[in-house]
């Protein structure tokens, strides 16, 4: 990089052994230099440095690193301080393999950009963001020309939706059920009791009977013969008593096959 050595003062360096010296001799003794092996760091990518320790991180790789350990490019960022850079010094990515951009900004830095270097190696820079980790910004509207901002009033305490009535609310809307019925629906309705002679529904002649039929019984008994099977008004009597009206004079028997003779026992 171009920075000048004093004005840092501690720096990660992960690169072949052979280049430490050369590294070395660049920044001086006033630097504090942590030297990494670019083939060490596969094999375990942890640093034992404290979060915000280095000023800067510099990384040579010389040959085309394959799957690239990016569990390194997240200890660096912890390492770095806030704000400084990571410069990469790399051969240009092969076909399939994800460009040092794209690992860096998935690693979390900032503003990362890749340039020709000197003609043989690219070189790639990034930063660590200057803002904390999990750091939350409140978003500001934008104001319209020619208006003032007014300051947001805070915003009402939340209350339960209640629906309340109150004895004063739409009364004139209300209507009095009183008014909904007469004189003549609040009389009460006359019992309607059945004929005393009404045998129509009974299986045999009630006492007292005044339509005939006791006489047409008795007449049918003195001869010996019984009357015609009783006709189905509603067509179910063969079903059973489920199925058979009020008044039906099968009422009590088995069921039967339609058109089967049936004598109904009038006793």
């Amino acid at each position: 990089g171009n920075s000048t050595p004093n004005m840092l003062s501690a720096i990660i360096v992960v690169a072949p052994p052979a280049v430490h010296p050369r590294i070395a001799s660049l920044m001086g003794d006033a630097v504090e230099l942590k030297f990494l092996s670019h083939t060490s760091i596969k094999q375990n990518a942890g640093l034992q440095e404290p979060a915000d320790w280095a000023d800067r991180a510099y990384l040579e790789f010389p040959d085309p690193m394959g799957d690239f350990p990016t569990s390194l490019l997240s200890e660096l960022l912890r390492v770095l301080k806030k704000g400084c850079k990571i410069c990469i010094r790399h051969r240009k990515a092969g076909n399939g393999e994800k460009s040092f951009v794209d690992h860096l900004i998935f690693a979390g830095f900032v503003d990362a950009s890749e340039s020709e270097g000197d003609g043989v190696m690219l070189e790639t820079v990034a930063s660590k963001p200057p803002w904390d980790t999990s750091a939350a910004i409140p978003l500001k509207r934008k104001a319209k020309t020619g208006s003032k901002v007014q300051p947001s009033a805070p915003a009402p305490a939340p209350t339960k939706s209640v629906w309340t009535i109150s004895a004063d609310d739409g009364e004139e809307d209300l209507m009095d059920e009183d008014s909904l019925l007469n004189e003549e629906d609040l009389k009460p309705k006359p019992k309607v009791e059945a004929a005393e002679s009404d045998c129509s529904t009974s299986r045999k002649a009630c006492k007292n009977c005044s339509c005939g039929r006791a006489e047409m019984e008795a007449s049918e008994e003195a001869n010996g013969t019984t009357s015609a099977a009783p006709t189905s008004a509603c067509g179910n009597c063969y079903l059973g008593d489920a199925f058979r009206c009020s008044g039906c004079p099968y009422r009590g028997q088995a069921p039967f096959k339609p058109g089967e003779k049936v004598t109904v026992d009038l006793e």
